[in-house]
């Protein structure tokens, strides 16, 4: 049996962390499909697993976006307006 794309990606996210990059090269779509999948596989993960998402951090000010809840990478720090910022990780726990 073939699994899905999401069924992949989940498979992928409870062996490791991912990046959305990592992700859309890896399947060769776009970097929205991707945030789609993921928004949905956070949404049907059984308990008590759950999508966590480790933030993304400025590379100039070491600021970190924790407690953020957007599957989109940010383009600029609030802090220092830097755009040099390290990509977040997904992974499913």
């Amino acid at each position: 049996m073939e699994l899905t794309r999401r069924q992949e990606i989940m498979a992928m996210l409870r062996v490791g962390e991912w990046t959305l990059d990592e992700l859309a090269k890896n399947f060769v779509v776009s970097r929205k499909t991707i945030i789609d999948d993921l928004e949905h596989i956070a949404l049907s993960v059984a308990r008590p697993s759950r999508l966590l998402i480790h933030p993304p951090t400025c590379d100039h000010c070491g600021y970190r976006f924790k407690d953020r809840a957007r599957f989109g990478d940010p383009s600029r720090c609030p802090r220092c307006k830097n755009e040099h910022l390290g990509p977040q990780r997904f992974q499913i726990v």
